[in-house]
């Protein structure tokens, strides 16, 4: 095992518990404050007098599953009796976070709701701009992916021994 494979897992595995801790916190109360420009308890009273729902379970989720996915792919990047490639690792590592703003999207989308249908004059501008971020690390991500796809895919066919044309049998000449 190389220590550049075991740097380049741990950075990669860290890049995608950041992503999901900054995620939840946005979910359920970073994106809510700024959306309700007011303070946490008094944006979730108001939520509730108004019958909407504030719940901190999707940002739960979203981060158990991030820290989850990515320790998982680290695990099978570093053990002995897995060979899994570490251009493959990279790529995976990348997907996670490319998937990230997909599954950031959705299940950020219940509390935003409720802010929104609380407050009338909620600034959507200040919640999106908060999650900003995780939109451009999923997209750089994505492109980061394929790129490992392809630079793995072309190490692995340069490195498979070549059978080669088959040789023909020689005669002598005359006989």
């Amino acid at each position: 095992m190389t220590p550049t494979r075991i740097v380049m897992t741990a950075l990669g595995t860290l890049a995608v518990l950041v992503y999901a801790a900054y995620g939840a916190f946005l979910m359920n109360e970073g994106e809510v404050v700024a959306a309700s420009e007011r303070p946490l308890q008094e944006t979730i009273a108001a939520m509730e007098a108004a019958g909407q729902p504030y719940t901190p379970v999707p940002g739960i989720i979203f981060a158990t599953l991030g820290a989850g996915l990515a320790l998982g792919c680290a695990v099978l990047t570093l053990a002995p009796r897995v060979r899994l490639s570490g251009w493959f690792s990279l790529s995976i590592l990348g997907a996670i976070l490319a998937c990230g703003a997909v599954a950031y999207f959705f299940t950020s989308f219940t509390n935003m709701n409720s802010v929104g249908d609380t407050f009338a004059d909620w600034n959507a501008d200040a919640a999106f701009a908060l999650a900003v971020p995780l939109y451009l690390a999923s997209g750089v991500a994505a492109l980061v992916s394929i790129a490992a796809l392809i630079v793995g895919t072309v190490q692995s066919v340069r490195r498979r021994p070549s059978s080669g044309p088959v040789p023909m049998p020689v005669r002598a000449v005359g006989a």
